[in-house]
Parts: C-alpha cells; structure tokens; sequence
C-alpha cells in the first residue's frame, strides 16, 4: 500500500465507526520520524497481544489498541528489558467515533529503572480528518492522548489499520513520526468500516501480562519474577514458532549492539551535581530513575553496596526513552580516564547482577 484515500476535502465526515486493528503477522509499516527512517514489522499476534520488531532490532509486545504503550520489551539502549501493566480498559475507546473517551493507568519496571513508575493516560476521539503524510491522502479518526507533560495526537486510517500520523509534544518540543508506506500480509476487509462494530474487549487480559512482573530487591535493583524466561521476556502461550524467532532476532540484536557498542542519541547531559574527580571524563551508567531525588537515593544505596563507588563522583542526565515511556534520570558514576578503565569497572559489578555500562566521554 504506497498511497492514501481519495478526496480533497480538508477533513473527512463519511466514516462509519471503525473497530479496533487486525494485524497479521508480516504487516510491515514504514515510517519516517522526525528524519529518523525506521521499518516496524508483526512478528506473531494473539487474540490480544501483538508482537512487533523494527529493523533497529528493537522487539516489544503491545495490545491492539493503537495509543496504548508497549506490554513488554526485550531491550532498550537506556532502560533494558521491561514491561507494563495496564490498569484499566482502554479497548473501550472502541468502535472509534467522535466523543469516545477513555482513561487508565499504566505501571511498569524495567531491569535499569528500579523504582518503577505509574502514569494516569486520557484519550479521546476528537473527529474525523483527512491528512496528508508521505503515503499519501488519509481519511482519519483523530485520537487525542495526554499524560503529564506528554500529549500525543494520533490520526488512525481504518485502511491502513494502523496511525498515519502520529505528533507528539512533550513541554515546548514536538516531533512528528508520519507514514512513508504500509504493507499489510493479508486482506482486511472485514475489517473496514462499515463492518459491524466490534464490542468492547474485556479487559482481564489487559490488567497483566501473561508473566509476572519483576519485583524490587532490597539493593534496589529489579529482579527477575520467579519462573521469568529470560532471553526474550516473550508471554507464555505465544505460539512456539514466533517465540523462537523473536528469540534468535533478540539474541543476534544483542550481540551486534555488543560489537558494535550502541549508544542511544537522545542524551541530553544535564549539569553535574559535582565536579568531575580528577580521573577522567568517562563514566559508567548503573541505572535509570523518574526523579533526580531517586537517583540520589540510589547512589547512596549502590555506594553501600560498592565500596568502590566511594571515590567516584556522582553525575545525572535526563533522557526521553521514547515509544511514550516519559523522561528519566540516568545515574552515572565518573571519573575514569578512558572507556577501557570505566569498562574494567563494570566487570565485577555486573558479576553480582548489577547494570553497568561505560559512558563517555562526558562533556
């Protein structure tokens, strides 16, 4: 599918109630996100969850409801693997037409971030809008989404079965993510509007996922839920032939991010809450917080835990994780002379199970 629908008209009106998005495995959209490229594909799908992967190697599972964030993903440059649970029913913004509205709450942890966060998120449906993206002419639902400082503006095509369209605002920056071409796997016919409305989905499969989460420890640190399968993070009951393909897309992702030493280009530094020590302008990331005072607590608590974190100095800098996770503090140690010193480091820390990861050089 490389074009959009036809008409001129400087919004649409002639849409009937569109139900929530069928994805097939192979369905593979194309985007372009404020000059960043990027292809994101379906894995495997479930009545109720949908695997997807991008050619970054990023794999995360989502339900089907569009402006809802991911469930679980299997790695992240700044927050590692994770995942969220949704409180609530956001399927109910379905059948979309003018005037739904839809409000839940979103809990996650991740294996960098040890204190977890909650957020509270509000959609509505606001209309109906024609727009024109690199794909082409689009009739749209326009969907209006807020949370804290975040406010994300989403235009759905019932053809297209996904966003073609998606502005985001956070404070005074905005960015926009808009379709470049879309492949769907398969007919969806059925699926159009004008097919009968789909009612609600119920929402026990959308209060947890199908593995538990990861709890806190005593040090801080996240720790795996009993019974845990590790190498993808992927649900139990997934079919076993997708399971074993995003498995194997994990484990290569891995081991080229290791040879080639990914960095995440989102970093904006913030002003060290002390001078440099004397040992140089690297540093080494040991985890990620909602707040500054977060990451002061969890320097005290890391410091107990490493004595030889003593003579290192304390530095923060905040990061957006993307995909609609919010701002976080990343906690930084510093002074280390060069990236071999900071990674010698990390050796023994990462033994006992704690994340460690050479930055630099600081500016």
């Amino acid at each position: 599918m490389s074009g959009g629908d036809s008409g001129s008209s400087p919004a649409a009106h002639g849409l009937a109630p569109a139900p929530a998005p069928i994805y097939s495995p192979g369905d593979t959209f194309v985007y372009d996100d404020s000059g960043t490229v990027t292809t994101e594909r379906v894995v495997s799908t479930s009545p109720d969850r949908v695997v997807w992967t991008n050619d970054q190697g990023l794999i995360w599972t989502k339900d089907t409801a569009v402006v809802t964030p991911p469930l679980m993903w299997s790695d992240d440059p700044e927050l590692g693997r994770g995942r969220q649970t949704l409180i609530g029913s956001p399927h109910q913004l379905f059948p979309l037409q003018e005037g739904n509205v839809i409000a839940y709450s979103v809990r996650g942890s991740s294996e960098n971030a040890p204190a977890g966060w909650q957020d509270e998120h509000r959609c509505v449906v606001a209309g109906q809008e024609a727009v024109e993206v690199k794909a082409g002419r689009f009739d749209t639902f326009r969907i209006d989404c807020q949370r804290k400082d975040y406010r994300d503006t989403y235009f759905y095509s019932p053809s297209v079965q996904n966003y073609v369209l998606r502005d985001r605002q956070i404070g005074d920056r905005t960015t926009r993510k808009e379709l470049v071409s879309a492949d769907l796997a398969s007919s969806r016919a059925d699926a159009q509007p004008g097919a009968a409305p789909t009612p609600p989905v119920e929402t026990a499969p959308m209060t947890a996922p199908h593995a538990p989460m990861p709890t806190i420890g005593e040090d801080g640190t996240m720790m795996p839920a009993p019974g845990e399968h590790q190498p993808g993070m992927m649900m139990e009951g997934e079919d076993g032939k997708a399971m074993t393909l995003v498995s194997r897309l994990e484990n290569v992702v891995t081991r080229l991010e290791r040879l080639a030493g990914v960095e995440s280009g989102q970093d904006k530094m913030a002003k060290p809450a002390a001078s440099p020590s004397a040992g140089g302008n690297w540093a080494v990331h040991l985890a990620s917080y909602r707040s500054q005072k977060g990451a002061t607590d969890g320097w005290k608590t890391l410091q107990r835990r490493f004595p030889q974190l003593k003579d290192k100095t304390m530095r923060t800098s905040e990061f957006d994780s993307g995909r609609g996770r919010g701002t976080y503090t990343r906690l930084l140690a510093a002074g280390f002379a060069s990236e071999a010193e900071a990674k010698d480091f990390c050796r023994p820390l990462v033994a006992k199970g704690q994340f460690c990861q050479a930055k630099g050089p600081l500016p």
